[in-house]
């Protein structure tokens, strides 16, 4: 075998579980794709074919298009002289700036972008399309094929309406391009770029100042480089008597009933939480609770590999199991997907002119979250998460901050659930 397997972990909040009755419990699935080091030794990274299509409509102007075109520079510059690039820039028309080929003249490659200016309407759609069709006419079996769509408007020339550019995003990526976006300060609309990108298969950035598109350009690039696997799902099979409740990080499922996980990357962990229902067992009785099936597709190869792994529990008294310590990794996964999940509640509140409500949502996030978090008080995520909440809290009454508050309240929301901290 020419690559090495994912690790997984499954983990529960203690070592053993309360004997005598039914209950409810957090199970940790811990996915480790191979360290980086270990990838570089066995095999090349992945070849990339991209387009990146680029909005100068008018609102583009300024430090927006500038540092745009900084970060299209930036992205050249990573390339191999064997990947593939185009550029695709629009307003209300489409101009194939940089027709798809090798990134092998750097220097004019760069040149070329001298010539974007910001000007007109926003033809995101087509824009979009004409950069899969640049992708598409190249694609790379065994490479990367992707459009990066970086916009800060409303699309409001031809097509518009988002589940149909949702659903042509979901069969380009089924086709083998997928599709990131990139939304910049706050009149974009996330309700079309963040799904756009989840049914595309990307990933969805959102930029809040211009001078930040840097940054999001290199990690974005340093993902697709060190992308191992794609077409990832899980399978969970529960004993008899035990049923799964819930996985809260809300992946949606194949038509074969497995969860689609996002790709794997080297050195970057993906946690899920499975909550199941546990029946009733005696003190001392071993269970094998959890069957686990990950599925997904090496980088440079075509089939499938399939890695098993299973949970067995043990039971034990209650006192017994109440003295044991808890496992703060498990409890940590959990508190960040139920704020995952608040946020999307606030959404809903925000939209509806509730704010008494959504107040009430996130004073309860940050509430829930002080008291979990107590042992974790040095976290670098914890304390981005709580930093996070207040600043939704501190805002909540300036009605001026909702177009705002709504984008971070949807893009934290997703990369939670997705383990993107």
């Amino acid at each position: 075998m020419g690559h090495q397997l994912p690790q997984i972990e499954l983990l529960t909040p203690r070592a053993k579980l309360a004997a005598g009755r039914e209950q409810t419990l957090d199970v940790l699935i811990r996915v480790t794709p191979p360290e980086p080091q270990a990838v570089d030794a066995a095999r090349r990274r992945p070849a990339l074919n991209l387009s990146l299509v680029l909005d100068r409509s008018g609102s583009m102007g300024g430090a927006k298009i500038q540092h745009a075109r900084e970060a299209a520079r930036y992205c050249i510059d990573q390339l191999l002289p064997t990947d593939r690039l185009s550029v695709v820039i629009f307003d209300e028309a489409i101009e194939v700036l940089i027709p798809s080929q090798p990134a092998a003249n750097k220097a004019a490659l760069k040149e070329s972008l001298a010539h974007i200016h910001a000007r007109g309407s926003t033809a995101l759609h087509e824009a979009w399309v004409r950069g899969g069709i640049q992708v598409s006419e190249h694609l790379s079996d065994a490479g990367i094929n992707r459009v990066l769509l970086i916009t800060d408007g409303q699309a409001n020339v031809g097509l518009t309406n988002t589940d149909e550019i949702v659903t042509q995003s979901l069969n380009l990526h089924r086709r083998g391009v997928s599709t990131s976006t990139i939304g910049i300060g706050t009149d974009f609309n996330e309700d079309l770029l963040l799904p756009m990108a989840e049914a595309g298969g990307g990933n969805a950035w959102h930029v809040e100042t211009a001078d930040d598109m840097g940054r999001i350009f290199s990690v974005e690039l340093e993902g697709l480089i060190a992308q191992v696997g794609h077409t990832v799902t899980l399978s969970l099979v529960p004993a008899d008597g035990a049923r799964i409740v819930d996985l809260l990080n809300d992946f949606e499922l194949n038509e074969t009933g497995r969860y689609k996980l996002p790709n794997l990357q080297a050195g970057q962990t993906l946690e899920v939480v499975a909550q199941v229902r546990v029946p009733a067992r005696e003190a001392g009785v071993r269970l094998r609770l959890l069957d686990l099936k990950l599925g997904y597709t090496p980088q440079e190869a075509k089939s499938a590999e399939v890695v098993r792994q299973y949970l067995e529990v043990e039971f034990a008294p209650e006192e017994e199991t109440e003295a044991l310590p808890l496992n703060n990794a498990v409890v940590k996964a959990v508190q960040m997907l139920m704020n995952a999940r608040a946020r999307r509640e606030a959404i809903a509140y925000m939209d509806a002119g509730d704010y008494d409500s959504y107040r009430e949502v996130v004073s309860a996030s940050i509430a829930s979250s002080r008291f979990a978090f107590a042992p974790m008080q040095a976290d670098a995520d914890v304390l981005a998460e709580l930093s996070s909440l207040e600043a939704l809290s501190d805002t909540a009454d300036d009605r001026h901050q909702d177009q705002l508050n709504r984008k971070r309240l949807s893009y934290r929301s997703h990369d939670l659930s997705r383990s993107k901290r």
